[in-house]
Formats: C-alpha cells, structure tokens, sequence
C-alpha cells in the first residue's frame, strides 16, 4: 500500500480513492469540535477560525452541530450563545460540497443543546422535517456503522438527541465529561469527552485521556467506532490555548502532531479545535493514516 499525498485540491476529495468496503470506524477521520463556533469572539466560546466550508474543503470530515430548538427550527448554538447560523445554513452547505464531491462523505453529529422553546413538536420531529424538506442532500440514518460505498455521497447522522424512532446511529445515552463505551444495535463506539481543562496545569491530564484512547484505537481494528475529543475550556484554559499552548507549554494538537509522526497506524476519529491553524496540518496528518 503506498501513502496518499494530499495537495490543497485533494484534501477536498481524499475520501473518493478509498476502498468501497471500508466501514467508516476503519477510517482516520479529522472533525472539528463545535464546528461553527468560529462566529463569536468570545475566547471561551470560540473553538474555530475557518468556515463550515474551508472546513470541508480542507479535509475535515466530522461535524459537531449543535441546536437550539426554538419555534420549530434549529438555530446554532454554542451552548447558550447564539451563533447567528440555522440549521439550513448548514445543510446547504454541506450539500453543496457533496454535490461538488460525490465520492465524499460527511459525518454529522447533531445535539439537542437547549432543549426544547415555544415549540410545537419534538426535537426529533423537527429533525425529521428538515430531512425530508433537505431535497438536494442524502441522508444516511440507519443504526448500523456504515461502509464508505454505502454513504458516499450522503450526510451520516450521529444522534445526540432522543427518539422513539430508528434515526441515525443512536448517541443520545452520552454521558457528561467522561471516556466511556457505548453500544447500541449495530454500532458500538468508544469515546473520550473529557472536556473540563480548569487550568492550564490541566494539559497534562487532557493529553493523558486523548492518549489512552488513540493507545487502545488500533487494538480496536474498526470494531469500535472510537471517537477522541482533543477540545477542552475552562475559565484559565481557554479552547485556544488548550489546542495549541503557548511557548511554555504544548498544546493538545501540538502534542497530536508529535504522537502522528512515532506511530504509524489509525486512529479512529479526532475531534479538534482551531483545526486551521498550521495551514491545516493536524488535519493534513490524520487523512494521510489513511491508505489506498
């Protein structure tokens, strides 16, 4: 097998020349934490610089979308904070780059953030809605972990909400601020979200939670989805400073960029802050675990 070289116009499109069979559990796949928290300029809110699209153009596969149900729509939220995007907006832009790359998929994560105001259904209703009014995307909402033939093309939805229907692959039992196991039908993850990073001295233990579950991913063999959180805040710790430190102290990412570079093997999927930063290369260094 030889390494995939990315130039600027491949990462758009690094996901076409990957074998059909492959479930998405078996892929390296980069995600950007929070993803359209790039609007405010709040340090403690924000946790991106690039756009949802500069984000998809440059490789990032994994999106972390969170809403506020208000009047039977989906505004974007970062928790309380009101990023000034609906949940159209993401749609359309998601199918605007799957239009453009049909040999691409895009993996959605999709959380209740507020819960429920002024509304006259459900959560999971108003979801429905926007699929079935989403006419130029394809969604992917069965339970099972899908292989790439089977979602090229498609938005795959990770449920952070709860339904009485089969919607998508069921996350809604996740837990707050912890490394946990999650089985469902047909899906089965591990997961770190250890999110709390009080203060700066907190790094360390951070690196150490991201670090066991990229040491257990490859005895995983795809078997389990695992899903690494490299985000974290806290009131002396802002997400920007946790992704990339300072020159006393490295950075989650900073740190990730060192472990890629002495292992050579998978590493599920990696969620990251200010993804951009570096003309990409966290980003650039997790799509070239994967091989053709």
């Amino acid at each position: 097998m030889m390494n995939m070289h990315f130039a600027e116009e491949s990462l758009q499109r690094w996901m076409t020349a990957l074998d059909d069979a492959l479930p998405l559990s078996a892929l390296t796949l980069a995600g950007s934490h929070d993803t359209c928290a790039y609007t405010v300029d709040d340090a403690l809110a924000r946790t991106q610089n690039a756009t949802l699209a500069d984000q998809l153009d440059h490789g990032v596969r994994v999106l972390d979308i969170r809403c506020r149900h208000q009047d039977d729509v989906f505004h974007i939220n970062h928790a309380g904070i009101a990023l000034g995007l609906m949940f159209d907006d993401v749609i359309a832009t998601c199918a605007a780059f799957l239009a453009q790359h049909p040999g691409e998929c895009i993996v959605m994560s999709v959380k209740d953030e507020c819960g429920t105001r002024n509304c006259t259904r459900g959560f999971d209703e108003t979801f429905s809605a926007y699929v079935r009014e989403s006419h130029d995307v394809r969604w992917y909402l069965n339970e099972a972990i899908p292989r790439l033939g089977e979602v090229r093309g498609s938005i795959v939805l990770l449920r952070r909400f709860s339904s009485d229907t089969t919607l998508g692959i069921d996350l809604s039992a996740w837990p707050d601020n912890t490394s946990f196991d999650l089985d469902d039908s047909g899906a089965a993850f591990a997961i770190q979200d250890e999110f709390r990073v009080p203060v700066r001295a907190s790094i360390e233990y951070k690196w150490h939670a991201v670090n066991a579950l990229l040491e257990r991913t490859s005895s995983l063999n795809g078997a389990r989805w695992a899903v690494n959180f490299c985000s974290g805040t806290g009131m002396a710790a802002n997400p920007a400073w946790v992704a990339w430190g300072d020159a006393q102290t490295q950075g989650i990412n900073a740190r990730l960029i060192e472990w890629l570079a002495g292992h050579d093997r998978g590493c599920g999927t990696m969620m990251l802050d200010f993804c951009e930063r570096h003309d990409w290369s966290v980003v650039r260094a997790l799509v070239t675990r994967n091989r053709v």
